[in-house]
């Protein structure tokens, strides 16, 4: 079934904002628009518009969609065939509209954008998302199912196992996690460690509307690939982080990533149809920078050891002008201009603290207290005691593949910035063993960067699945 209503715009939409304050400026380049509230006369315009769309669909009738009054003499008529074209689709499970209520109405940007819930005559709801340019036209208009009724269909292709484990138990912090592998494995499978990226991730790496990790763990079993995949601690344990005495090691890479990373390891080496020598590392974001220091503390131990690395939108470039870069891309474009203008010099001055190493000054007592951009100071003392593209070279160049990932409508990880930067340091190694792969169309999770929000945080509340092209590429990387 179509999950994309239209030909996706431009995912980032960049708009230099000057700001002066006090006699001064700074020019900060922001992707995306930023989301205020709605008069409620344009709000009282939206239903209207949304009741009028709806009726357009049910008259069964391409060319009343597409003869709506306020979209006349747009070129991007075909935005509206596929929207019709999506009607019918799920109108055979859903039925004819009964009525349909405004969710939301925003001004995003120049623009308006009003989404509504259309109930549907044999139950379930679809979403209607409309947004008209500063001329009130209708530019574009997706259909499609809510979270909740898009995944109630979308079940474990036939022939695939999961297991449900327990990482670390008996521990103070044993996680769920999941085996899922072919139910026809047999001695030699390869297999992959799946690794969240920064922050609270389940083992499905849900963010919003998507579950990215656990499409790829089922696409893969498909192509004859056990994984193993593991809520976070800090998704099960984010309690110890936000503790107002949490001890310095919550902060540390062993225990956010190393210590359950290599549990995993060991829960794949145990399985009778795994091959111990063919079982690689996937980590998307930080989860993925971390790989290589994960790889020594795992031959330190003297286990076998990751055979290769799928990295997906990583970046080689120091964390800190990661995170930095972030918070100004994005961070920033629902604040008003003195607010950004604070917030721009709070975030310099930070950046500049670690980045000159002022967190090595930070007293042991204070390690937890002191922040710079989100991080506690013992998070940088500890994060920056290792040099992961180093680690990563030193593999490469002893032969170790590596698969770099990159979604192409990525704007947290952006490529023209971070996997341009990736090219650059590889062409430095001494190795033919790194391998690129752009995945055109597709964001931060993988999954294909659309809707009327597209290139906007609030794209991840579309449900989207990732892309049969990314879990065959992984497949033949990894045989």
């Amino acid at each position: 079934m179509k999950r994309i209503l239209s030909t996706i715009a431009a995912a980032v939409l960049a708009a230099a904002l000057i700001i002066q304050m006090s006699g001064c400026s700074v020019t900060v380049r922001i992707y995306g628009k930023s989301i205020d509230a709605l008069s409620d006369i344009d709000l009282g315009y939206g239903r209207v518009y949304l009741s009028q769309v709806m009726n357009a669909l049910t008259t069964d009738d391409l060319q009343t969609v597409n003869d709506l009054g306020y979209h006349a003499g747009l070129e991007d008529a075909e935005t509206f065939e596929e929207l019709f074209d999506t009607y019918h689709e799920l109108k055979e499970s859903y039925g004819e509209p009964v009525s349909i209520y405004l969710y939301e109405g925003v001004q995003y940007g120049d623009e308006k954008a009003y989404t509504g819930e259309m109930e549907m005559e044999k139950g379930g709801t679809l979403m209607l998302s409309l947004l008209f340019t500063s001329k009130d036209e209708l530019a574009l208009a997706y259909l499609y199912e809510t979270e909740k009724g898009f995944w109630s269909h979308q079940s474990m292709p036939e022939g695939v196992i999961t297991e449900d484990v327990i990482l670390g138990e008996g521990t103070e912090h044993p996680l769920n996690a999941q085996i899922t592998y072919p139910a026809n494995a047999s001695e030699g499978c390869p297999a992959i460690v799946m690794v969240g990226g920064d922050g609270g991730n389940d083992m499905n790496m849900k963010a919003g509307s998507t579950r990215s990790y656990q499409d790829l763990a089922w696409g893969l079993a498909e192509q004859g690939i056990v994984t193993i995949r593991f809520d976070k601690r800090t998704y099960t344990y984010s309690d110890e982080e936000s503790a107002e005495a949490a001890p310095k090691e919550v902060f540390t890479v062993d225990w956010e990533y190393a210590e359950d990373t290599l549990l995993a390891l060991r829960k794949l080496q145990e399985k009778s149809f795994v091959d111990s020598e063919k079982i690689y590392f996937l980590g998307h974001s930080q989860g993925g920078v971390v790989g290589s220091r994960i790889q020594e503390k795992a031959l330190s131990e003297g286990l076998q050891g990751f055979a290769g690395f799928v990295l997906v939108n990583t970046s080689p470039r120091p964390w800190y002008d990661v995170i930095y870069d972030q918070y100004i891309n994005y961070g920033l474009i629902d604040r008003q201009s003195d607010e950004i203008y604070y917030l721009v010099q709070k975030m310099e001055m930070e950046r500049d603290y670690v980045k000159e190493g002022d967190y090595l000054k930070t007293p042991d007592d204070k390690l937890t207290q002191e922040f710079a951009l989100t991080r506690p100071a013992a998070f940088w003392r500890d994060y920056l005691s290792y040099d992961y593209v180093d680690g990563y070279r030193k593999l490469a160049e002893g032969g170790s593949r590596i698969l770099l990932m990159q979604g192409g409508a990525d704007y947290q990880i952006v490529p023209s910035t971070d996997f341009e930067a990736w090219k650059e340091t590889v062409s430095g190694w001494n190795t033919d063993t790194v391998s690129f792969y752009l995945a055109e169309g597709l964001n931060h999770l993988m999954t294909p960067s659309q809707g009327i929000f597209a290139g906007h945080y609030k794209e991840y509340e579309m449900p989207g699945r990732v892309p049969e092209s990314v879990i065959e590429q992984i497949a033949a990387f990894v045989r």
